[in-house]
């Protein structure tokens, strides 16, 4: 199996993959995987050395073995980013949907910047006919969105506010839609009200607007129940907590984990209820349902492309953008 490995930092080799063969692994030739902001940070991070990127793929079943249950050689699958560490408390009393140390591709394993991976049965999710190769490699951000939308307690009627307009945010404003929530979206960024506005999202504040003042005025005064802010967005998080209500339940979460800087004083003020949320482990099988059902329009959402032999390319120009304050999209390599 070839990859690319993050041999140091900012520096991706081509090479040989070793993998030990083990009997309940399966072999998947993936066939697209997606670049993100959290392989940007890993690929400049000094800590990261090692490792094949790539935070999500999809691929197509090359070799079965007896423990892979109604997925068969060639079948379309998804392959579950995120495993419980099997050592923390809570995955040895059975509870590894709060695993404290949970593994990441990319991260804490190869990711899917390679031709082949092996990959645990239970990871393996088999993907209808009608979910496509684009609309697949959002599953994870609509596992963590219900993750989010579960730990706070969100509810039918409840407002909530995302501060955040890329990918996720879209998403997940879309989600609480769909569970008939109110959410109303705000970025800074001109294309991402535009695209939230073309994605049926009525709410949706931008750089011109004074965003205090309008959810007032949506909310009656109240303010927001709920804020979740995410944290690539380039935005001040003091922006979060001036549109929650008081006691408010305020989600940091996100596709990556970046450094944030919070102004703790407001939140004791407004006692506010601060979660942090990085996984949606657990939620996969939900979300391509809502995905084949067509509960989400995701035809709007900006992807960027680039091909396998161009992967260092994109990376060092995602890290240019990222320093630069520049958007930074993700972008899907093509394996095949």
């Amino acid at each position: 199996m070839k990859g690319w490995k993050l041999t140091k930092p900012l520096t991706l080799t081509e090479q040989e993959i070793t993998v030990k063969e083990k009997t309940n692994k399966t072999k998947v030739k993936v066939t697209k995987a997606l670049l993100t902001l959290s392989d940007v940070l890993n690929f400049s991070n000094e800590e990261s050395n090692n490792m094949v990127l790539g935070s999500y793929g999809i691929g197509i079943v090359s070799e079965v073995n007896s423990n892979l249950f109604g997925i068969e050689k060639g079948s379309h699958v998804y392959i579950e980013p995120n495993h419980p560490c099997g050592e923390c408390f809570n995955c040895k009393n059975d509870e590894q949907i709060k695993c404290s140390n949970m593994q990441t591709a990319g991260e804490d394993y190869n990711g899917f910047l390679s031709d082949f991976v092996m990959a645990d049965p239970s990871s393996l999710y088999l993907l209808p006919n009608s979910v496509s190769n684009f609309s697949a490699l959002f599953i994870s951000h609509i596992s963590l969105a219900i993750s989010v939308i579960d730990e706070l307690g969100i509810q039918k009627g409840d407002y909530v506010s995302i501060i955040g307009g890329n990918n996720f945010a879209n998403i997940l404003t879309q989600l609480l839609i769909y569970y008939q929530a109110v959410p109303i979206l705000a970025t800074l960024n001109e294309e991402d009200y535009q695209i939230a506005k073309e994605s049926g999202i009525y709410y949706v504040l931008g750089p011109e607007d004074s965003w205090q003042k309008e959810v007032s005025s949506i909310t009656g005064g109240r303010m927001t129940k709920f804020v979740v802010y995410v944290s690539d967005c380039n935005i001040p998080t003091n922006k979060a907590f001036a549109l929650a209500s008081y006691n408010a339940g305020i989600a940091f979460t996100g596709t990556s984990y970046k450094n944030l800087s919070l102004p703790t004083a407001q939140a004791m003020k407004k006692q506010l209820d601060i979660h942090f949320i990085n996984s949606g482990y657990g939620n996969t099988a939900t979300s391509i349902n809502l995905i084949a059902n067509k509960a989400l329009d995701l035809s709007h959402l900006k992807l960027d492309s680039t091909t396998f032999d161009n992967v260092p390319n994109t990376l060092h120009s995602m890290l240019k953008n990222l320093e630069e304050n520049d958007k930074i999209y993700e972008t899907i390599v093509d394996l095949i």
